[in-house]
C-alpha cells in the first residue's frame, strides 16, 4: 500500500463485499478487508473510511416457525457485529475526517413479508448508527447508512458496488459533514 493513499477498511462477507472493496480501491483508497473486530488492524487514527455490509442476503422465513438459533443468526449477530465494529473502529478513524458507511437493506423502511428477524437487525443497526453519529460528530467523524433494495442486494453487480463506493468516498471527502443519515440508493424510495 502506498503511504499517500487514503486508507479504507471493508467489513462483511459475500460477493457484494468483494465488489465494493474493489470499487473503493478503484476510487483511490488503499483497501484492507477485515472482520468486525478491528482491534488489531492498523495504526490508531490512520483510517479514513470504514464500510460495513452486515446483511448482504435477505432471507424470508415464517416468523412463527423461526428457531432460536436462526433468530440469533439473522437478528442478533448482525447487530452485535456492527456494535463490535464501531467499538473497535473508534480509535482507528482519522479525526477529523474519518467516515463510517453501513450498507443495509431497505426492508425496515418498506417492509417485506417474512423478514422480521433481519428487519429488526437492519433497523436496530440504523438506529445504533444514528446514536454513534451524534456522539462522534464532535470528533469530526461521520457515520451514515446507505440503503439498498433487496433486488440490488441479490444482484450484487458492479453497478451497485460502484454506487456504494461513490457514496462511501463522498462521505470520506474533505468538507463532508452530514452524519446520522440514511442515504437511499435503493431506486425505490424518494425519501425517508
Amino acid at each position: 500500500m502506498s503511504g499517500d493513499k487514503r486508507r479504507a477498511i471493508v467489513a462483511g462477507e459475500g460477493d457484494l463485499v468483494h465488489s465494493v472493496a474493489a470499487a473503493i480501491e478503484a476510487a483511490g483508497f488503499a483497501v484492507d478487508r477485515a472482520g468486525y473486530d478491528l482491534s488489531g488492524s492498523g495504526a490508531a487514527g490512520a483510517t479514513d473510511l470504514i464500510v460495513a455490509l452486515p446483511i448482504t442476503d435477505v432471507r424470508t422465513t415464517d416468523f412463527a416457525g423461526l428457531a432460536e438459533d436462526a433468530w440469533i443468526d439473522l437478528a442478533e449477530r448482525p447487530m452485535d457485529d456492527v456494535r463490535l465494529l464501531l467499538a473497535t473502529a473508534s480509535g482507528r478513524l482519522r479525526e477529523p475526517g474519518g467516515a463510517v458507511l453501513i450498507v443495509l437493506p431497505n426492508i425496515g423502511m418498506v417492509g417485506l413479508a417474512g423478514t422480521a428477524a433481519q428487519t429488526m437487525a437492519a433497523e436496530g443497526i440504523r438506529t445504533m448508527a444514528k446514536a454513534v453519529a451524534k456522539a462522534w460528530r464532535a470528533r469530526g467523524v461521520c457515520v451514515n447508512c446507505a440503503i439498498l433494495s433487496t433486488a440490488q442486494l441479490a444482484t450484487a453487480d458492479a453497478d451497485v458496488a460502484g454506487e456504494i463506493a461513490g457514496i462511501a468516498a463522498a462521505t470520506a471527502g474533505a468538507g463532508f459533514g452530514a452524519t446520522g443519515n440514511s442515504i437511499l440508493i435503493d431506486g425505490e424510495q424518494a425519501s425517508v
